[in-house]
């Protein structure tokens, strides 16, 4: 199978090429579309992640590695940012306090990535187009407030990147 090298650099090589069919069949279509350049960076970033996305099943690969950090970092901001344990009830220091909602956040972060681990399979639900689709979904919602066409770009440079790396999977073995 493809490994992280492969899938980045089909991302990487593959995205130049979905551009200039998005931009071919979006201006034929509808109407010519002037980008700011934010905007391209944008959807190659999204192209490239998703080009690599399904292997966060797989424990070694970096997307999982980094899935595991954002878990931490988002438990611990999402402690300090909703009060979840009520500081103040804590009948500790504030610095004390600040210190056991630390700890709180990264053992939840790190509970939370081996119960995403236990639960899947490499090369399950994460490997199927059903799974990029709904996140591309999700990408799209995310952006609705930018330009219907950026928009679009975003969310299908994600599914193409993600629909990429399940082609490379099912069609090519390493060895």
């Amino acid at each position: 199978m493809p490994n992280f090298k492969t899938h980045i650099l089909s991302g990487i090589l593959g995205f130049p090429v979905f551009f200039l069919v998005f931009n071919f069949i979006y201006s034929h279509l509808f109407y010519e579309v002037y980008y700011v350049s934010g905007e391209i960076v944008a959807s190659y970033f999204l192209f490239v992640v998703g080009s690599d996305f399904p292997d966060i099943d797989h424990q070694n690969s970096f997307i999982n590695k980094l899935m595991r950090l954002f878990l931490i970092f988002g438990s611990v901001y999402y402690l300090f940012e909703y009060d979840f344990l009520y500081r103040e009830y804590l009948l500790f220091s504030y610095n004390l306090s600040n210190f056991i909602l630390i700890v709180v956040g990264v053992l939840l972060g790190l509970l939370l990535g081996i119960i995403f681990n236990k639960l899947s399979k490499h090369r399950g639900l994460w490997h199927s187009f059903l799974i990029g689709g709904i996140l591309s979904f999700l990408i799209y919602l995310l952006n609705l407030k930018y330009r219907t066409p950026i928009n679009i770009l975003y969310s299908l440079s994600y599914f193409v990147g993600f629909s990429l790396h399940v082609i490379l999977d099912k069609n090519f073995k390493t060895k």
